[in-house]
């Protein structure tokens, strides 16, 4: 297939996407067939362009999809506003009359008796008391249709000023999802075994049922649930049930679109960030994650921001450290550079300028993955001032011919895209990133991990999940532009910057890498004195997060 027939075939795909999100996947194909010759090794296509600088009719067809996909989202919004399940109630007789989406979620025809409606006996009662007062609060409670298909809702009870004859229900599903249950269970302060049994109230399962679905004593559930009360400061279960029903609520952690649909806000989390200012009217912001008294300069990621578990930020302060951590220019709320060109520049600077705002006179430094080469760029504009310094699971300097054979298909794609033909990389950012953000980061991060056993099991876990997302929300805060430039930086030849490093330095090595193999790493720091390479097996790409204990002990090594 020629390279124009290959070209279009991509576009079109491309400008199927706005109206139907599913076929981001088929576009994804198409891309990689435009691009590469034998994409199962990372072969380039002969005949495809390589545009070093922007490809300004790819940019233009990139922008006008991201408009479409943005005004499709706007529309389908909308639609979910107006198609939303509702219940208009008689105080005075009960009768219930109710829209197409009522009528489809209770299998109910209208207009019907308040005592016809498949709720479950706590929600009828609720409606009735309201129902019987005139003045009265909005209440959300959870509720049970009980159809052939039994779905926990939110039900939102009102009496509306302009109809004083009327309760009116508006009925919601609720996904108790593994992100929402863990915001509950930091909201609280519950232990994995208390959230397990929330979950089973949530569901609507008595003390006796969520014994036997857990394999666990009727006794220890009661106990576990007198926690739960005490940590919620609730006298009754079914207050703690409304409880988290209001937060759902409030977090508006509901598909509004249909099963693919994820109720994530994709926000950088601000907790423990602070600013510098820089000339020009940009801003640094950066993170103090930690309590120990010994700073260590943390380099984030490509992907993975500079976010920890609780396990890991113990695991600092009993090493009596705590991290230093900027946001590049454009990931999280710092400034983005002026333009592409100055970006590794500014990143430096950027760096420099906080170490000196601190008074730091000696600098340690921890660098992570993908932030490898901005790690050893700084490294290197420290000099005589590095102490040393730990790199967790980097990147390496990129081979064309030796290394994409090793990658997983979306890692391979990225990086020859990114290094060959950035506008390719910006339109698949473009296209891809408004569908990743309906189908959530645990949809995202599986097609990242898909050939890492290691690294799906981490996203069953409520916490590292979490942190993962947070990463992700960070690198994409202030839109695709930013992973544009910092890969197009970690894809050049930082060769010269690891060979200007005299200090001595550690490289922790997952066993399971699925980006950078275990070889190729070895072979870069077999001649280099001042190197120290540590295998850490059982691991994966998330060996920052799983291998915490050894992370630490090497940091206090260094430090």
């Amino acid at each position: 297939m020629s390279h124009t027939h290959r070209y279009f075939e991509m576009l079109g795909a491309a400008y199927d996407v706005p109206a139907e999100s599913d076929r981001f996947d088929v576009f994804l194909d198409a891309a990689m067939a435009y691009f590469f010759e034998d994409h199962t090794i990372g072969r380039l296509a002969e005949d495809v362009p390589r545009h070093f600088g922007e490809d300004s009719l790819l940019e233009a067809h990139a922008e006008r999809i991201r408009l479409l996909i943005e005004e499709a989202s706007r529309l389908e919004s909308a639609g979910a506003d107006r198609f939303h399940a509702v219940l208009d109630v008689s105080a005075r007789t009960g009768q219930v009359t109710g829209n197409a989406p009522a009528a489809q979620l209770t299998g109910q025809s209208f207009p019907c008796r308040l005592n016809d409606l498949p709720l479950n006996v706590e929600a009828l009662a609720e409606i009735r008391r309201t129902a019987r007062m005139v003045h009265v609060q909005d209440r959300v409670i959870l509720a049970k249709v009980e159809t052939d298909q039994v779905r926990a809702c939110l039900a939102l009870i009102q009496r509306p000023k302009d109809a004083p004859d009327l309760v009116r229900v508006s009925l919601s599903h609720v996904d108790w999802s593994p992100e929402l249950m863990a915001r509950l269970r930091e909201a609280f302060g519950l232990t994995q075994s208390e959230t397990q049994v929330l979950e089973g109230y949530l569901g609507q399962l008595s003390q006796k049922e969520i014994a036997q679905q857990r394999a666990r004593s009727l006794e220890t559930i009661k106990g576990q649930s007198k926690s739960i009360l005490r940590k919620t400061g609730c006298a009754r279960m079914s207050d703690v049930v409304q409880l988290c029903a209001s937060i759902a609520f409030l977090m508006r952690q509901l598909p509004d679109g249909g099963p693919a649909t994820s109720g994530e806000t994709w926000a950088t989390p601000v907790r423990g960030m602070y600013e510098l200012a820089r000339p020009g009217g940009r801003r640094l912001a950066w993170y103090q994650a930690g309590s120990g008294q010994r700073p260590v300069l943390f380099i984030h990621g490509y992907m993975q921001g500079p976010f920890f578990t609780p396990g890991f930020l113990s695991q600092l302060t009993r090493s009596d450290l705590h991290f230093v951590a900027p946001s590049r220019p454009g990931f999280g709320h710092s400034s983005p550079s002026r333009g592409r060109g100055d970006y590794v520049r500014t990143v430096v600077e950027d760096a420099l300028a906080l170490v000196d705002e601190l008074g730091l006179e000696r600098v340690s430094l921890c660098v992570h993955h993908g932030g490898a080469p901005h790690g050893f760029r700084i490294a290197r504009a420290l000099g005589d001032r590095l102490a040393g310094m730990l790199v967790v699971g980097g990147t390496i300097p990129f081979d064309d011919v030796a290394h994409p054979a090793h990658m997983n298909p979306q890692t391979r794609f990225a990086a020859m895209a990114t290094r060959h033909a950035p506008s390719v990389m910006r339109m698949a950012l473009s296209v891809g990133l408004p569908v990743y953000r309906r189908r959530g980061t645990k949809a995202f991060l599986t097609t990242q991990y898909q050939r890492s056993p290691l690294d799906m099991e981490t996203l069953e876990d409520p916490v590292l999940l979490r942190v993962q997302s947070e990463g992700l929300y960070h690198a994409v805060e202030q839109g695709t532009e930013t992973w544009v430039r910092d890969g197009r930086s970690v894809m050049a030849d930082w060769t010269d910057d690891l060979d200007g490093v005299s200090a001595p330095y550690t490289w922790l090595k997952a066993g399971e890498d699925t980006v950078v193999s275990t070889e190729h790493v070895e072979a870069l720091l077999a001649d280099r004195p001042n190197a120290t390479l540590r295998i850490l097996p059982g691991h994966a790409l998330n060996l920052l997060h799983t291998a915490a204990r050894d992370v630490c002990a090497a940091l206090e090594e260094i430090v």
